[in-house]
């Protein structure tokens, strides 16, 4: 039987390292497909969103280490997971309290799901203790099957982040905004504007500079009439902020081609 100091310890590197692997997939994976587009990312940056993966991994895995039982290990990882989250949605959310209000009541109602997909990382990490475990109390441990196990969570982890990549069409939509942007920039005048950017208030005064973009899945925060979508078929919306602050947003409703614009 592993002793408590050593369970523990181990528990809280495995989760450091699925954090550190979750993380960088997750940072990296969206700009790998999508080379040249300056992709929006709030808080603390790339290298500090991987940092907080990190730390936030290595907690989860202490977590489900320390009780000696797996279950009451995994109950306990899962359910602080899903109070890390809610967290993280609340502080990283703008717009007015209405909209707090209405995210913190979703919050809550997913609460017990979103704990729900914690399971398979805590358990994961219960995996590996034990195989870690019944190597150390063999005389004769192989160093392959733990460096195997470890591995395997790694990857597992990489894979998870991978979910992160944007859909098709939502890298198509990033790829289309940017277009536009980078015409309406060299526009000489208003009317040269591409179609989609003549009804944007203050466009062609206020788009100069740095910007970036952020990929949404609801284009209903974006002031606009769009095109009514077919049952089942996914909208999106690009919100572009300009470093002197301009804002604008496009709505794409599949399968019009021309996204629908304006300032938000």
């Amino acid at each position: 039987m592993m002793n408590e100091k050593s369970r523990r310890l181990i528990g809280l590197v495995l989760g450091l390292l699925m954090g550190l692997a979750f993380g960088l997939v997750q940072e990296l994976i969206n700009p790998l497909f999508l080379p040249g587009i300056p992709l929006y990312n709030p808080g603390p940056g790339p290298a500090g969103s991987v940092l907080i993966s990190c730390l936030g991994g290595g907690l989860l895995g202490l977590l489900a280490a320390w009780p000696e039982d797996a279950i009451p290990g995994i109950i306990l990882s899962s359910l602080v997971g899903a109070l890390g989250t809610t967290l993280l949605n609340l502080m990283g959310r703008s717009g007015g309290l209405d909209i707090a209000i209405g995210l913190f009541v979703l919050l809550v109602i997913t609460f017990l799901p979103r704990a729900m997909l914690f399971v398979p990382t805590a358990a994961l990490i219960r995996w590996g203790l034990y195989v870690w475990s019944e190597e150390f109390q063999s005389v004769s441990f192989s160093i392959r099957k733990l460096a195997l196990t470890g591995v395997t969570i790694v990857f597992l982890a990489g894979a998870a982040g991978a979910f992160s990549l944007h859909t098709r069409a939502g890298r198509d939509a990033l790829n289309a905004t940017n277009e536009l942007i980078l015409a309406g920039m060299q526009a000489a005048s208003v009317d040269s504007l591409p179609e989609p950017l003549r009804s944007v208030d203050g466009f062609y005064q206020g788009a100069r500079g740095a910007y970036s973009l952020e990929l949404s899945d609801n284009p209903d925060l974006l002031p606009v009439q769009r095109p009514i979508a077919a049952f089942g078929v996914q909208e999106y919306a690009v919100f572009v902020r300009f470093e002197n602050r301009y804002r604008f947003g496009c709505a794409f409703t599949p399968p019009n081609p021309d996204p629908v614009c304006q300032i938000y």
